[in-house]
């Protein structure tokens, strides 16, 4: 058996199917087609061995590939797409240049939003140690799958898949079904190597030195067939498309103004995929997640008016209800780095509300579509990709239901909710009770955690040119407060991330908390700014690509 794994470090995929016109198009190509993943393994070749025309274990092993039809494991996907408006110049005679005119074209750019991985899976193929060794590398000169915008890592692996994999497998031909799709595929028992980039009847196909015309231009003026290929129907898995599609609700209009924000509440939990054309750096989480709220409150009045209440999206305490019970209980927005990115580039911004959100609330999230960081320069676009009552088992964030643990590392830096770092005329002023250990264990106790255990400072490894956050070092000296403080984070307040001298600077420091037994944490952030990704903590088993030292 072979598996290949596609992983989207940016969370979406860009593909038109093949030789369909873009302009007809509905959605992106779902799923992935093997000709393409052939096609993307082909052009490795020439990445890794420049001018070098493909060996002959290049050769059998892509027509290995392509002369069965793998099974393709899908996770949860949303469809969206962007739209663009070209200038398109308009006719206009020799002697009518001042009349001419310029019509707008509309272009519209398909996506599938991911919510995991996209696997190939050949049943009934075996490689040697030595082809295993050409694939391994070149999958890891597949730098993206689809269009360019669709980075990808791609590799080799040996691992069961777990059940929350949906398999599509073919048909054996063409089927028209509610519950399958057509798939662009190589032809089983009759693919070429060469069928990748030329037609058969080329003459300058056998020659290998020759560069040949891109095959799409080849077969523009024909039926976009190419050799060796053929369209396939895929049994989707079980459940689809309502199970592996999240599509977004349709928002009725409201009747009134008054209408009050209550009744049973429909989801806990929200995640949307940061759309972004340039990588967000984490230091933006406490910048995109307070937009992102205001933006929430802008709609809420827009639609329900001014001073409308909402605990669960605001958590103001006038708007408290009776059925509260704890602190904490209002929404989480917290911007996160896809698992085991070690760049810490923000990816997803997941919602999570103990409380829980009604039908109306969650209506006024879903009409949030921009959010702009830094100079505004490339906005961030918001695609829902789940949405559910719980919080699914491989949530990057702790709730009352995460397994216990006895060790908690914080994957964003702490900010102790009162200031522990002073100067006055040029003195240090410390506190013994405003240590940020202090705090954080005063934070631990108001959220029911009285378990004994050890608080401990950890450096945490800068990954992304010094950028993942912002450093600055405390001063030199024996104070025991101070020692151990090697690289401490910088948040500051305003929604403005660029700190000036008229700005407050809050420092936050990474933790490591070992107790005596595991215990749960019911939130998943504690201190300053927790409602907004900072101080968030999380067991040290979900925290891979966390690089410390104590």
């Amino acid at each position: 058996m072979i598996t290949i794994q596609l992983t989207f470090p940016w969370g979406r995929y860009y593909a038109h199917p093949w030789g369909i016109n873009p302009t007809r198009l509905r959605e992106p190509e779902w799923p992935p087609s093997p000709w393409r993943l052939l096609r993307a393994i082909a052009s490795a070749w020439f990445k890794v061995y420049s001018g070098q025309i493909p060996s002959p274990d290049c050769i059998s092993l892509i027509e290995s590939l392509g002369n069965e039809l793998p099974d393709i494991g899908i996770c949860k996907v949303t469809f969206g797409c962007t739209v663009h408006w070209q200038p398109n110049y308009g006719a206009a005679s020799k002697e009518n240049r001042a009349m001419v005119v310029y019509k707008n074209t509309r272009h519209e750019n398909h996506f599938a939003a991911l919510n995991g991985s996209v696997f190939f899976r050949w049943n009934n193929l075996e490689f040697s140690e030595q082809q295993k060794l050409l694939l391994t590398k070149l999958l890891a000169n597949i730098s993206y799958f689809g269009r360019s915008e669709s980075l990808c890592h791609a590799k080799l692996i040996d691992a069961e898949l777990g059940r929350e994999i949906g398999w599509c497998r073919s048909t054996g031909g063409r089927k028209i079904s509610s519950t399958c799709r057509d798939v662009f595929c190589p032809k089983s028992g009759d693919f070429k190597f060469d069928d990748l980039w030329s037609k058969r009847d080329d003459p300058c196909r056998n020659d290998k030195s020759i560069a040949h015309t891109h095959l799409v231009n080849k077969l523009l003026s024909k039926d976009m067939k190419a050799d060796g290929s053929e369209w396939r129907s895929y049994q989707m898995p079980d459940g689809w498309p309502q199970k592996w599609v999240v599509r977004t609700p349709r928002i009725a209009r409201e009747t009134s103004k008054k209408t009050v924000l209550i009744g049973p509440k429909v989801a806990h939990y929200l995640c949307f995929s940061l759309q972004c054309r340039v990588p967000i750096l984490p230091k933006f989480i406490v910048p995109l997640s307070e937009q992102f709220r205001d933006a929430a409150n802008y709609h809420l009045c827009k639609i329900y008016g001014d001073g409308t209440p909402s605990f669960a999206l605001f958590g103001h305490a006038e708007d408290r209800p009776a059925d509260v019970v704890g602190d904490h209980q209002h929404a989480f927005y917290m911007p996160m780095a896809k698992q085991g990115d070690s760049n810490d580039f923000l990816s997803d911004l997941h919602i999570w509300c103990p409380y829980g959100f009604t039908q109306a609330e969650v209506e006024i999230l879903l009409k949030i579509q921009r959010l702009n960081w830094g100079s505004g320069k490339y906005p961030v676009r918001l695609v829902l990709t789940a949405l559910s009552k719980e919080a699914p088992a491989d949530a990057p964030f702790a709730t009352s239901k995460t397994p216990p643990a006895r060790v908690w590392y914080s994957s964003s830096p702490f900010v102790p909710p009162r200031y522990f770092f002073r100067r006055e005329r040029g003195k240090v002023i410390l506190k013994e009770k405003d240590r940020p250990e202090y705090q954080l264990a005063e934070c631990l106790k108001a959220v029911g955690v009285t378990t004994p255990g050890i608080i401990r400072r950890i450096a945490r490894e800068i990954s992304v040119l010094g950028t993942s956050w912002d450093i600055v070092r405390t001063p030199e000296g024996d104070d025991p407060i101070l020692s151990n403080t090697t690289n401490i984070s910088v948040h500051c307040n305003g929604k403005n991330q660029s700190c000036s001298h008229k700005k407050e600077r809050r420092i936050g420091i990474f933790f490591e908390i070992e107790f005596d037994e595991p215990v749960v944490l019911p939130v998943p952030a504690l201190g300053h700014s927790c409602h907004f990704g900072l101080g968030l903590f999380v067991p040290a088993s979900q925290l891979s690509n966390l690089k410390s030292q104590i």
